[in-house]
């Protein structure tokens, strides 16, 4: 009789063992799952954010090119109405080359790039 007490109570702890090792196991990869979809749900969001910025950086760069665009045209108009008036203009320290090419629009000049 004593042998079957303890089968049975050997049979309880390695009941016991295996059920504290299956435990543990779905523990850590419950914690895995967890990890993974914190950082698939951060790259969702920095994915998004960077979408965001790529738009914003895009209407600065229009923005920009705009108001470069103007100064272009202020500088020039300004040259001929100067010249216009008879006072003499100084030479530019940077190559005003740059205005009279500039005409050409900057997707013109992405496309002679290519």
């Amino acid at each position: 009789m004593n042998v079957w007490w303890i089968a049975t109570l050997a049979s309880i702890c390695i009941a016991l063992l295996i059920q504290y090792y299956c435990a543990s196991k779905l523990l850590r990869i419950k914690q895995q799952i967890a990890l993974k979809n914190s950082a698939l749900r951060e790259a969702r969001d920095e994915s998004s954010r960077l979408a965001d910025q790529e738009v914003s950086l895009k209407n600065q760069q229009k923005s920009l090119e705009a108001t470069i665009d103007r100064l272009r045209a202020d500088i020039k108009r300004l040259r001929q109405q100067i010249s216009d008036k008879g006072i003499s203009i100084p030479d530019p320290e940077f190559d005003i080359s740059i205005l009279e090419s500039a005409e050409s629009s900057p997707e013109d000049s992405a496309l002679a790039e290519k």
